[in-house]
């Protein structure tokens, strides 16, 4: 038996009002599509307590969350790059930072490769 914990995609406030401002195209795209369930999947049964399984929804969602917060941070590293007056310990900060997001990002793909997502 294993503890499923479940999340459940929301829009956030701002898209809301986005979505109602513009004018609907056609009466299909104004249906909603139901949320994904998000779930993370814990096994309780005396199993290897790092023998945890997500969704596919959940890794997607987790992996593109990431991959723009990564765009972000890369347009922040540039920027300080090239600024002259930020100490180098600030740079290195940042670079390292960086590669730590890059190889969360390779976890997440590593897992999705492993459960054929």
């Amino acid at each position: 038996m294993a503890e499923n914990i479940t999340f459940v995609e929301r829009e956030r406030p701002g898209q809301q009002a986005s979505q109602q401002s513009e004018p609907a195209p056609s009466t299909k795209s104004t249906t909603k599509k139901p949320p994904r369930k998000l779930e993370m999947r814990l096994p309780n049964n005396g199993q290897s307590p790092t023998n945890v399984t997500f969704s596919a929804p959940f890794l997607d969602n987790t992996l593109s969350k990431l991959l723009a917060l990564q765009n972000r941070m890369l347009t922040v590293s540039n920027d300080i790059a090239a600024s002259a007056d930020v100490d180098e310990h600030t740079k290195q900060e940042q670079f390292a930072q960086s590669a730590e997001l890059s190889r969360i990002i390779a976890l997440i793909c590593s897992e999705k490769a492993r459960q054929g997502a």
